[in-house]
C-alpha cells in the first residue's frame, strides 16, 4: 500500500509524517525506516525508527533512488514501513507519478508499506490505488 500525504510547503507534512511514524512504531512487528533529505525531525522521531539522510548518499537520478530502496530492502527483510519525507527534493517532479507506480509494485512484491510526503496534485489514474491524505 502507498499512502501520500500532500500539501503546500509549510503545511505541516513533515510534522504529520513524524507523528504517524511515532504512532506506528508502538505496534510495529518489523522495522520502520524514515527517509529524508535532511536530519530535520531527528530528535522528534522515536529511537526505534531508523532515520536515513538521503543527502549523505550519491543519489543523482530516479534510477539511483529506486536502486537505493531495493538495496535497503535486500539488506533488511524486516522493514515493514518506509516513510519518505519531501519526495520532491529527492526525485524530480516529472518522476513523481512514475515513482508512485513503482512504489506500489515494490510494496506488493516486498510486503512493505510506503507513507510519502510530497507536494503534488492527486492524479486521476484510478489504477494506481494510492491513498491521498491532505494536510
Amino acid at each position: 500500500m502507498v499512502h501520500v500525504l500532500t500539501g503546500d510547503k509549510g503545511a505541516g507534512k513533515t510534522k504529520k509524517l513524524i507523528s504517524m511514524a511515532n504512532e506506528l512504531v508502538q505496534d510495529a512487528k518489523g522495522h520502520i525506516v524514515y527517509l529524508s533529505n535532511s536530519c530535520e525531525g531527528m530528535y522528534q522521531l522515536n529511537s526505534k525508527i531508523r532515520l536515513v539522510n538521503i543527502s549523505e548518499f550519491p543519489i543523482s537520478s530516479y534510477d539511483s533512488f529506486i536502486g537505493f530502496l531495493y538495496g535497503m530492502i535486500s539488506e533488511d527483510y524486516d522493514i515493514e514501513t518506509i516513510f519518505i519525507d519531501n519526495l520532491n527534493a529527492i526525485i524530480s517532479n516529472d518522476d513523481i507519478v512514475r515513482f508512485f507506480v513503482d512504489a506500489k509494485k515494490f510494496a506488493e512484491v516486498n510486503s512493505v508499506k510506503f507513507v510519502i510526503g510530497a507536494k503534488c496534485e492527486q492524479t486521476a489514474q484510478e489504477d494506481l490505488n494510492i491513498e491521498y491524505m491532505a494536510v
